[in-house]
């Protein structure tokens, strides 16, 4: 009688438990997005309700973002347009791309897509290889303001792309100047 007790009340634990962490993974699914200012609060982006900030995805990103569970993972690196000798939108993301094709092994590149981006002209590829044996998929998007190129990297597992182009959307569409 005694173990058939403990077991029930081992169960009981176990279910309230599960319930408990079922109910917090709502809550964080439901959280809303939330604008996060970069370079001195020149330039915003929408941060997905489920994601963070982060700081350990690249040392010279000027912003870092993802979601862990989500292999879900935004870095935007930003570069002054005055350190550049007659470069255009199309050269900057040519330049920036070629830095991935030596990194990635097995790189393969989609045809550009041209986009508007908070009235900025802008690039995106889709871009997939692997490192150290781990396939990666990613967005690469350049946006050209006044002064700058942005430089959007949004990657993840090819198994877990498909669901994480909603927020990987919702965080380029975001992008605008403060």
């Amino acid at each position: 009688m005694k173990k058939i007790f403990a077991t029930r009340l081992c169960l009981g634990l176990l279910l309230i438990s599960l319930l408990v962490s079922c109910d917090q993974v709502e809550q964080l699914v439901k959280q809303e997005d939330k604008p996060v200012n970069f370079l001195n609060g020149t330039f915003s982006v929408l941060k997905p309700g489920s994601w963070s900030t982060m700081d350990n995805l690249n040392n010279e990103a000027d912003l870092q973002m993802g979601n862990l569970f989500k292999e879900a993972y935004v870095i935007i690196l930003i570069d002054n347009k005055q350190d550049f000798d007659n470069i255009d939108l199309q050269g900057h993301s040519d330049l920036t791309r070629s830095f991935l094709k030596e990194a990635l092994k097995n790189y393969q590149e989609s045809q550009r897509v041209k986009l508007d981006i908070g009235g900025h002209s802008a690039l995106r590829y889709r871009l997939s290889g692997s490192v150290d044996s781990i396939k990666i998929v990613y967005w690469h998007v350049t946006i050209e303001t006044a002064d700058h190129f942005h430089q959007m990297l949004l990657w993840s597992l090819p198994s877990k792309f498909g669901e994480n182009e909603a927020d990987f959307n919702s965080v380029i569409r975001s992008f605008k100047t403060i």
